[in-house]
């Protein structure tokens, strides 16, 4: 769908003339008004407490491990409407791609186990990053967590909170077109967020969230259509238990695209970044459903339960002509005919207790269960056929030119049930200390087929595995406390793994040394975390020299991280992130020796990123206004840690920049994404797939409220 310059002039037009009305409304004693606020006055970006690091509310100067939290404050300044808008302010984070888990933290890459919803797995859409219209905040705790939310990738847990129903009557619009300026593309969203109560005593909320999405990419040929429903509703039969119940459905309707690709592996090579290599109408659609339960209730003083359930009901289908191979001699790609159709579930439960309890040392201990079912289906319609060639520079489509050859038909349903415990021990004022474990078992049954020949398959394996993790902090005042922590993750290998004596494969392992030390004023407005990290995967599968797989592959990286906030004063904020990662294919088997001592792909040096925002202190035409800019830096990167394959990604800065303007019942903002129209890259794999950055673009939002 194109989107014509009419629509910016049209929602332009609309907006200003409700924003000079409003203005001309606001009262006139402003003098008085400055007498009894403060102008300008800022929400933080700061939280000082989280639930994700321990499952269990935790003051962030009494946690051992580092956590990063993305406010709906930082989401709105940003005009973020997915989360990958927001992933470079956060310290250790670098982007691989374009789907839902495509990032990389401290060096390590991510599985889609690594990025949750309250906790539990399980997302409504793959291909694209979710979008923030539901979420609340984001809490990132980085490195192992398996401990608290089972299986997954040592690189660390992007835990989504979404919005719950409020007692305070509140409803807002949202509407907000783009234009990226060079190319001439636009877009269009709107949403609508609605909450209070039902009933005239309160106990009864509801909260309704809606929204929908038309964008036209700056690449030629792309765009995407989105549309999201989130409603919910939460019973409070007391002042101690909470019933929220919540649905959502996604649907996602994109133009399939695999990038640039490269001449030589050199990134001078690639074509102008508008350049489109599939074929118009090749497409990448998402589409799910879900529900998700949620029920708290404190006991008493020491003792609450929390018990939680997610289903998803997901499909995903992608009809393309891939990019496949380069033919660097000929300057052009060979491309693969792929039809491919998905279907995943996933019914995760948790349960836990908490209880509190000790006099001399105080105990504060977490015991649950976790765990639930997931089925997995990939039905290849057509994968086998390759050729369709076009140029580097000016590709000439082929249409269909390739046959529908199809391939396999697998799927997986496996169970998982694991039993964890922990315990934060306050010795006294100054000590405390952490303990943690858990017990994981998965069973798995797999089945593979073939459309164009009788060959069928069918395994069934189980694997268990123990994890731990221990912290301890001291406070050194009650503003300042030093820590040290060791964490573990476990992530099974894909069934079916085999080993030269046919038995299934041991899990992928991760474990994770830090130390750091922590800042917080007594009034939130200066916050500091310096970590030290050292982060090893381990028990990676590779081919071995016997052509079964083995144990072989390790992951490695240390590093540095700093995460600054600080608020020094009432109008004035900033948030400061840096991160040195040294990473490294430390251990790999023989034929691929051209690894050992390279980095994995996206984890670079050094990346470093400032997001500020002022407001001027008097009010102007009866309301707010406001500024804020954005900076981010990452350092050269390579697409794959293989030197025949691997592309070298340059370092790039890049500044955003928007202004606000409030008044009562309105919010406007103008943000200039990528100021300088920097040319960059983000994502990608080996030299097949390239992925730039966006360029310079515009978006003018308001929001109404009511």
């Amino acid at each position: 769908m194109k989107l014509s310059y009419s629509y910016l002039l049209l929602l332009g037009s609309a907006i200003l003339p409700t924003a000079l009305v409003q203005a001309e409304n606001q009262p006139d004693n402003a003098t008085e008004l400055d007498t009894v606020q403060v102008v300008g006055e800022q929400q933080p970006y700061f939280e000082k407490s989280n639930r994700t690091a321990l499952k269990m509310e935790s003051d962030d100067l009494k946690t051992p491990f580092s956590t990063t939290i993305i406010n709906s404050v930082i989401l709105e300044d940003l005009k973020a409407n997915t989360l990958e808008d927001a992933y470079a302010y956060v310290p250790g984070f670098s982007r691989s791609g374009t789907g839902a888990n495509s990032f990389t933290i401290r060096g390590h890459s991510a599985d889609l186990q690594n990025i949750q919803v309250d906790g539990l797995p399980g997302l409504a859409s793959r291909f694209g990053s979710p979008v923030t219209a539901n979420i609340e905040r984001v809490e990132i705790l980085k490195g192992p967590a398996s401990v608290l939310y089972g299986w997954m990738d040592p690189a660390g847990l992007v835990n989504i909170v979404t919005k719950k129903p409020q007692a305070e009557q509140n409803t807002s619009v949202d509407v907000t077109v783009q234009r990226y300026t060079d190319q001439g593309q636009n877009g269009i969203e709107g949403s609508i967020d609605s909450t209070g109560a039902l009933n005239a005593d309160g106990s009864v909320l509801y909260r309704l969230i809606a929204g929908a999405e038309a964008s036209d990419s700056f690449r030629d040929d792309v765009d995407t259509d989105t549309q999201y429903l989130y409603p919910s509703v939460s019973w409070l039969p007391d002042a101690q238990s909470r019933l929220d119940i919540q649905l959502e459905y996604t649907k996602q309707n994109r133009s399939a695209d695999n990038g640039l690709f490269t001449i030589n592996n050199d990134i001078d090579s690639v074509a102008d970044i508008e350049t489109y290599y599939q074929e118009k109408g090749d497409f990448d659609n998402d589409e799910g459903y879900g529900v998700a339960i949620a029920y708290r209730n404190d006991i008493s003083d020491s003792l609450a339960t929390n018990i939680k359930w997610r289903s998803i009901w997901h499909e995903d289908e992608r009809d393309l002509y891939e990019n496949n191979k380069v033919n660097d001699a000929e300057q052009t790609l060979t491309r693969r005919n792929r039809h491919q159709y998905n279907e995943r579930q996933y019914h995760f439960l948790d349960a836990n207790l908490e209880y509190q309890f000790g006099s001399v040392i105080q105990h504060q201990v977490l015991v649950g269960l976790n765990g639930g079912y997931e089925y997995r289906q990939y039905d290849r319609l057509a994968f086998d056929t390759k050729g369709a060639e076009v140029s580097l520079q000016n590709p000439n489509y082929t249409g269909a030119a390739l046959e529908d050859d199809p391939g396999s038909f697998r799927q997986w349903d496996l169970n998982t049930v694991g039993v964890y415990a922990l315990d934060r021990m306050a010795i006294n004022e100054q000590w405390t200390v952490l303990l943690g474990a858990r017990y994981d078992q998965q069973s798995g049954d797999y089945e593979e087929s073939f459309k164009d020949k009788d060959d069928e398959r069918s395994e069934n394996e189980t694997v268990s595995d123990s994890t731990y993790n221990a912290g301890v902090v001291y406070s050194i005042t009650p503003e300042v406390s030093v820590y040290t922590s060791y964490a573990e993750s476990f992530n099974p290998q894909a069934i079916p793994s085999f080993d030269v004596n046919g038995d299934q494969l041991d899990p992928e392992t991760g474990e994770q040394w830090e130390a750091g030390i922590k800042f917080g004023r007594h009034d939130g407005r200066l916050n500091m975390n310096l970590a030290y990290f050292d982060v090893v995967k381990g028990n990676i599968a590779e081919e071995g020299s016997s052509g079964e797989d083995e144990l072989i592959g390790e992951i490695s990286s240390e590093g540095v991280e700093l995460n600054l906030q600080a608020q020094p004063t009432d109008t004035l904020q900033f948030q400061l992130g840096y991160t040195y990662t040294d990473a490294e294919i430390s251990k790999a088997e023989e034929k691929r020796d051209d690894t050992l001592g390279n980095p994995p792909g996206f984890a670079p040096q050094n990346t470093a990123s400032l997001i500020s925002r002022y407001n001027h202190p008097q009010l102007v035409l009866g309301g707010l206004v406001g500024a804020s800019i954005g900076w981010k830096y990452e350092d050269k990167r390579f697409t794959d840690e293989e030197s025949k394959k691997r592309v070298e990604l340059p370092s790039y800065n890049v500044l955003d920049m928007a202004f606000y303007y409030e008044v009562e019942n309105a919010k406007y903002a103008l943000n200039i994404d990528n100021v300088g129209n920097t040319e960059f890259f983000n994502g990608g794999s080996n030299d097949t797939r390239i992925y730039p950055g966006d360029p310079r673009k515009v978006s003018l939002s308001a929001r109404f409220y009511f």
